[in-house]
């Protein structure tokens, strides 16, 4: 299971590398983009990526400062002291470009005979191991 995992990491980081972003970069942008209006609170992405804060701070800088400027930092305007990301309408058009890459190295990865392999060892052990 770790190498199929490992191998699709692989594939995810070769596919997503001409868009500028890493697995980790995708998956933040990702969260931001299913919010409302693609936007939240440091806090809330944290929390719901289950990230420290440092990283979800140098993840928004990274992100910031890349060519495409996919998102842009401000405070709520309910409470200056929160900060906040939002995805600019270049970096949805960008990530929805890296999206559909994404979702064909992870539809060819669950749908291969070796993930099917792999399914079919688990089930069995699983269902070996009950009786």
């Amino acid at each position: 299971m770790k190498h199929f995992e490992n191998d699709i990491q692989t594939k995810l980081e070769k596919a997503l590398i001409k868009y500028d972003f890493s697995p980790v970069e995708f998956s933040f942008l990702h969260y931001l983009y299913d919010q409302y209006d693609s936007k939240a609170s440091l806090l809330k992405i944290k929390d719901s990526l289950k990230l420290s804060s440092a990283a979800v701070s140098r993840l928004a800088v990274r992100l910031e400062n890349k060519p495409s400027r996919p998102i842009i930092r401000y405070h709520s305007d309910d409470n200056q002291k929160e900060v906040c990301l939002k995805m600019t309408s270049s970096g949805i058009k960008h990530f929805k470009e890296a999206l559909v890459v994404a979702e064909e190295v992870l539809n060819e990865s669950f749908t291969s005979k070796d993930f099917s392999q792999l399914r079919e060892m688990i089930l069995t052990t699983d269902i070996q191991s009950k009786k």
